[in-house]
């Protein structure tokens, strides 16, 4: 029989401790034979003029993702933007896999590929609704056991937002190195950047990021931590991106 490796209402109660009485929270029940699972969503400073979508554990494996979305508010980073930002997080996208260590959810369908499908598992269609809501951003936070250092995807609508890429970067490396390969995860990069696809129309799948900016975000960001490190790094290497991706659009770039 397999048993779980992590326990994901560990991670609600965290969350619950720190959210102040003013945050939304939504609940979805997701079924599976084993349990029954909660699909979560707080948002803080509702009603600000910014909006930001921050998401993870889309991979259950990947936790530093949750781990960081926790910190965010023990460490209350999030009272930095509380006057100027709605801040609404999915906390764990993918419970099933969280408490399995399993990239895939319950049955066996890795969820970051099925946001092109009309008939999506219940944690996409979950996620799609929370997307029927303009962002000027969406920061998803993953992590990757084969690489040497910290990396990100990005897309946007406006190209003069690139420059966020690298200013995420540059303040990171002092926490963990960059992964400056040419070629990563099968695709190619520069200086730490993965360099998008033309044509995202095109494919014959969507990751979440893609679905999003089809939707009217502004600038999608997936961040890549690397799962060699300790766990305080991959936190706080995540934190200082999100800490950075914010403040950028908060000096009206």
């Amino acid at each position: 029989m397999k048993l779980p490796l992590n326990d994901i209402e560990v991670i609600f109660s965290r969350l619950r401790k720190q959210l102040p009485e003013t945050a939304f929270t939504t609940n979805l029940p997701l079924k599976t034979p084993d349990k029954e699972y909660s699909l979560v969503k707080f948002v803080l400073g509702e009603g600000n003029r910014r909006k930001a979508l921050i998401s993870a554990g889309i991979h259950g494996d990947e936790p530093s993702g949750v781990e960081t979305i926790c910190a965010f508010l023990e460490n209350n980073r999030f009272e930095n933007f509380s006057d100027e930002w709605e801040l609404t997080f999915l906390p764990c996208i993918n419970p099933y896999g969280y408490e399995y260590g399993t990239r895939e959810n319950q049955d066996d369908k890795d969820l970051n590929r099925l946001f092109k499908h009309t008939d999506p598992p219940v944690e996409v269609a979950f996620v799609k609704t929370i997307l029927e809501k303009s962002y000027e951003i969406t920061i998803e936070l993953h992590e990757d056991f084969m690489s040497p250092g910290y990396y990100l995807y990005q897309s946007g609508t406006h190209p003069e937002d690139d420059h966020i890429g690298h200013e995420i970067l540059r303040n990171v490396k002092d926490i963990m190195p960059i992964n400056l390969n040419d070629e990563i995860d099968g695709r190619s990069a520069q200086a730490g950047i993965m360099i998008s696809e033309d044509d995202y129309s095109s494919m014959d799948w969507w990751p979440m990021a893609l679905y999003a900016l089809s939707k009217g975000t502004k600038r999608c960001l997936t961040l890549e931590t690397a799962t060699k490190y300790s766990m305080d790094k991959r936190v706080e290497a995540h934190s200082i991106a999100i800490d950075t991706a914010l403040n950028y659009f908060s000096e009206g770039k």
